[in-house]
């Protein structure tokens, strides 16, 4: 394992526990605002159910394989072009996107424990499945099929850029 895995790792894992305390915080502050302050003018307008209505647009998020197979994509075209500003470009948003879904799976933790405790809802994985699909290709993508990576390929890399440019418009239509 890379130095550089190991501490975008580490970057994950901080964001996950983050973004989950947060979440907890959030809701019940509003919780105990709407209970305790009730009466006064814009607290008693707080929508406690805003939040359970927020996780199915997360769970179905059909921008994030759009964005994967647009990286894939671009990660071919960038195979056959020199830009060294181009292959840091998709390392830093392959990363920052890796790190935005990482905040999102932190939101929704922390969602499912406040439901847990608060009203003994069970959690429920399954609809996330697609966000942690991604959470992994997006990780792979930053790691192991960067163009770093993939340029130390030699002139094995011209195949993988004609394989990645055919790859992508396909990930639309089976993801």
């Amino acid at each position: 394992m890379s130095q550089d895995f190991v501490d975008l790792l580490k970057v994950l894992v901080a964001t996950a526990l983050v973004f989950t305390v947060s979440t907890l915080a959030m809701l019940y502050s509003i919780l105990l605002l709407a209970q305790y302050g009730a009466d006064l003018p814009m607290i008693g307008s707080l929508p406690l159910n805003a939040p359970p209505e927020m996780l199915p647009l997360l769970a179905d998020n059909r921008l994030l394989p759009a964005l994967a197979a647009a990286h894939v994509t671009a990660t071919g075209l960038a195979l056959v072009l020199f830009s060294h500003t181009i292959d840091m470009a998709l390392l830093i948003t392959s990363k920052a996107v890796t790190v935005v879904i990482t905040a999102l799976l932190g939101f929704v933790a922390g969602h499912m424990i406040y439901l847990q405790l608060t009203e003994n809802v069970a959690l429920a994985l399954q609809p996330m499945t697609p966000v942690f699909i991604a959470l992994g290709a997006f990780l792979v993508l930053s790691t192991v099929l960067s163009v770093q990576n993939l340029r130390r390929l030699g002139n094995l890399r011209f195949a993988v850029a004609v394989a990645m440019v055919l790859l992508g418009p396909m990930l639309l239509v089976w993801l």
